[in-house]
């Protein structure tokens, strides 16, 4: 058995692995600085109770910065400047330990998941934009942890709109639930709709289902940019598939319909029968992809 361990800035998802299939998974809370002792407790606990007397090892999935095993900023968490294995080998000294930031586990864990493939990305859009990206069945991890950080690619310059990055322009800044907001805002002025003063993103989606012109065309651009950043990815990375998780994803086909329309647009010939597809393991991505690090 494997532990994939999913952790957030409120809960650890723990998720017990045998052959890539989740066989039982609790929540415990993150309690900051605490949370690796509060982990391991809890696995130590759970081998009692079920008579484990060994396990294979301790996959972690993790908000922030995160290169070979050390913890360098979980700013979620408030944790930093760690050596995450040897503070696990106080409590586990044999089991093996690996590490990787929650959106490249996360990745793994759909690669996992659906087993079409040993090179996909996983796009995540929520209150960020991130991405994981499994090359060979290997997390692409970057010599300082940022492979993967499409939320900050410049590809939306003309609105230039802050990011909390302190750039401007970021993907994130216009295909985050926080950019769609900000987007609709922006273009409020030029449409007719029926969007309250008060709205979300979902609203937005709902309403463009509901072919509200202001919501339809804020749904358009920002299927125009994601297909943007998935063209350029797909000439420097070139999976077989991407896929569209996170919170925003839960508008189904009206947005993935969006990002293949412009994508078939902007794709080199080589890449342009790519899958893009919604994500499915949701919530399990994470403590799936976190025990697939353990080879």
């Amino acid at each position: 058995m494997i532990f994939g361990i999913d952790v957030g800035g409120t809960t650890i998802k723990i998720g017990m692995v045998v052959d890539n299939k989740i066989v039982d998974k609790v929540e415990i809370p993150t309690r900051g600085s605490s949370f690796i002792e509060d982990t391991c407790l809890f696995i130590r606990k759970y081998m009692k109770e079920h008579e484990l007397e060994q396990i294979e090892g301790i996959g972690f999935g993790l908000p922030g910065n995160v290169v070979g095993n050390y913890i360098y900023n979980l700013p979620n968490v408030g944790v930093k400047n760690i050596d995450l294995v040897k503070e696990v080998r106080q409590f586990f000294p044999d089991v093996k330990v690996e590490a990787q930031n929650d959106a490249n586990v996360a990745a793994l864990g759909e690669m996992l998941y659906h087993n079409e493939s040993q090179n996909a990305c996983m796009i995540t859009l929520g209150t960020g934009v991130g991405c994981g990206i499994v090359l060979n069945g290997k997390v692409l991890e970057g010599t300082h942890g940022a492979a993967g950080e499409i939320g900050h690619m410049c590809i939306a310059e003309e609105y230039d709109f802050s990011c909390a990055c302190g750039l401007k322009g970021c993907l994130e800044t216009v295909a985050s639930a926080t950019g769609i907001v900000r987007l609709a805002k922006h273009h409020r002025s030029a449409f007719e709709s029926k969007l309250p003063e008060s709205f979300t993103a979902k609203d937005v989606f709902d309403l463009a289902k509901k072919e509200d012109p202001l919501c339809l065309f804020v749904v358009d651009k920002v299927g125009y940019f994601l297909a943007k950043c998935i063209s350029i990815l797909a000439i420097t990375v070139d999976v077989d598939v991407y896929y569209i998780g996170g919170g925003v994803s839960k508008a189904g086909a009206i947005l993935i319909e969006a990002i293949q329309k412009h994508y078939a647009k902007f794709a080199l010939f080589a890449v342009k029968n790519v899958k893009i597809e919604a994500a499915t393991l949701l919530n399990d991505a994470g403590m799936l992809g976190s025990a697939g690090l353990i080879k």
